[in-house]
């Protein structure tokens, strides 16, 4: 018999995903796109149409995205990476900066609820722009928009100027 180390002293456990099982294998559709297509038309159903469900897309389309509800739930779907194309494939994320340390799931959830009051700005480590927007209620509501959008295409940096992490196994 050899010496095994107390649990939570052996070598570290690889990275999840580095098992030696599938490969995450991605759809062609944009999870930005499909975002930005919900957060504006999301209770038409575009979205899903986007998506290739069309069923729920007209049924999306006659109930007003379930007279709001259902369109809220999609882009908190969507902003965790939880909603999948018609043939069940995860949805192509925005790229991932290599130091990159923040979640932009988390990130962007901010933006959707508390983007008015900055809370976004307030976790990218930008507490003077974060004031600003409390201040001016999201800039009148424009400024909420244009950020949730540049974080939805990954195009938001951190206040060191680095994107976000939108992979699953970091």
């Amino acid at each position: 018999m050899g010496f095994s180390p107390p649990p939570g002293y052996g070598p570290p456990l690889p990275a999840v995903g580095s098992y030696g099982g599938p490969p995450v294998v991605y759809s062609h559709r944009s999870r930005s796109t499909a975002f930005i297509l919900s957060y504006f038309l999301g209770f038409l159903g575009v979205d899903r149409f986007y998506l290739g469900q069309i069923g729920l897309g007209i049924l999306k389309l006659i109930t007003c995205g379930g007279l709001g509800l259902w369109a809220i739930i999609d882009l908190v779907l969507l902003s965790l990476n939880a909603m999948k194309d018609a043939e069940g494939r995860l949805l192509q994320p925005p790229p991932t900066h290599p130091q990159a340390t923040l979640n932009g799931n988390h990130v962007l959830l901010a933006a959707i609820f508390a983007g008015s009051f900055g809370v976004d700005r307030f976790l990218l480590g930008q507490t003077g722009l974060g004031i600003i927007k409390l201040v001016t209620c999201g800039g009148f509501g424009i400024w909420q928009i244009v950020d949730t959008v540049l974080i939805a295409t990954g195009n938001i940096t951190d206040a060191r100027g680095n994107g976000l992490r939108w992979d699953q196994s970091a």
